[in-house]
């Protein structure tokens, strides 16, 4: 019994850092969910922190608990779960679909990311990444993804390192940022506005709790079924804590240039940026811009390929040419959507609407729980 009470402090570090790399995927490394979801609130935005803060830690602890205690045959399990027969096996589902709409955004991120740094026509990214993508999901290539594993702690230790310099460098500035949010006066705006997650920040952080709980769901489940209690609550929450930082620095760093063009000053400014952390790293050093932009690209790529693989597994036998033709045909398919529709425009559509769906999931595991509180006095 004292040895399931005993932490073992070494799982609590691989546990929080599998958080950290499932939380911190390619929209954070191009900066452009910090963009939306906090920097566009200015000051506002350290509420919006704090209250997807305590929104992550509640559910995360809450399917690491059922997944302990339930031992779910799928992960997935735990929607019906807490939401019972229908409205869960339709969650369970929806999370199958967002997968695969999230694999548009990768598409925009990828073909955003080289026509930003390099130049480059926006369908190259696009084909590449897909291109790849589908290799590696048809040819099961797994340990090409596993040697690039590496991209995921690279990209938070490279982002939290972007956000520290620049503010040492900048962070005078950060109180004439907040006025250009506050005021509008974002630079060569015209008639556009900074894209923003919601109406208030109450809504862009139960937005953004809401589609990251559906990355989480099952796979927060799984931890708790296979892990010592004590050891995921606190990796949960030093996870948590480690991606509110990250997160803060990056704000701060946005907010503190948010009207600073890129070198190429052809009308892109961290506030309209698709790839705004792009301009951050140009302004450190130049060819650093140029390596940050391979690693996102990497990031982006390693993140891609479950969100492909997943709904093409939810569908066919993997190694069936049912299975290969299916990748191929929404390979294609994510392709064409992922360049149809800019990168801010497909992260504020897919990501939003999703976060609502996620945050009607945080009401039900709410409402699970006060059942069972009564259930337990009666």
């Amino acid at each position: 019994m004292d040895s399931d009470k005993k932490v073992n402090w070494g799982r609590v570090v691989i546990l929080a850092g599998a958080i950290i790399a499932f939380t911190i995927g390619s929209g954070f490394a191009t900066g452009q969910e910090i963009v939306q979801y906090y920097t566009a609130y200015g000051m506002q935005g350290i509420f919006t922190v704090l209250l997807f803060a305590v929104c992550f830690i509640y559910y995360n602890y809450n399917f690491a608990k059922a997944g302990a205690e339930e031992h779910f045959e799928k992960g997935n399990d735990v929607y019906k779960f807490y939401c019972g027969k229908y409205v869960g096996t339709f969650m369970d589902y929806y999370s199958t679909i967002f997968c695969y709409m999230s694999f548009f955004v990768m598409v925009g991120g990828a073909a955003s990311t080289l026509n930003q740094q390099y130049g480059l026509p926006s369908w190259v990214g696009g084909v590449v990444l897909t291109a790849l993508a589908i290799l590696t999901v048809v040819g099961g290539l797994n340990s090409l993804v596993d040697k690039i594993g590496v991209v995921g702690p690279a990209i938070v230790v490279l982002c939290i390192g972007i956000g520290v310099v620049t503010l040492f460098r900048d962070a005078g500035n950060v109180g004439a940022g907040l006025e250009i949010i506050r005021t509008g006066a974002f630079a060569e705006a015209g008639g556009e506005t900074i894209k923003n997650a919601g109406p208030n920040w109450v809504i862009s952080a139960l937005s953004y709790a809401g589609f990251v709980l559906l990355w989480f769901a099952s796979f927060t489940a799984a931890l708790g079924a296979n892990n010592k209690k004590k050891d995921v609550e606190y990796g949960i929450y030093g996870g948590t804590i480690a991606v509110c930082v990250a997160i803060v620095l990056i704000m701060l760093a946005q907010v503190a240039n948010i009207n600073t063009a890129g070198l190429s000053n052809s009308g892109i400014f961290v506030w309209n940026a698709d790839i705004p952390n792009l301009v951050l790293a140009e302004r450190i050093w130049k060819p650093f811009a140029s390596f940050f932009a391979v690693v996102v690209f990497a990031g982006i790529y390693t993140t891609a390929v479950p969100l492909l693989y997943n709904p093409c597994a939810r569908f066919a036998k993997e190694g069936t040419g049912q299975f290969k033709i299916l990748t191929v045909a929404l390979g294609v398919v994510g392709l064409v959507v992922g360049l149809f529709l800019p990168f801010r425009v497909l992260v504020n559509i897919i990501y939003v609407l999703n976060g609502y769906v996620g945050a009607v999931l945080i009401l039900f595991m709410l409402w699970k729980n006060i059942k069972d509180v009564f259930l337990k006095k009666k």
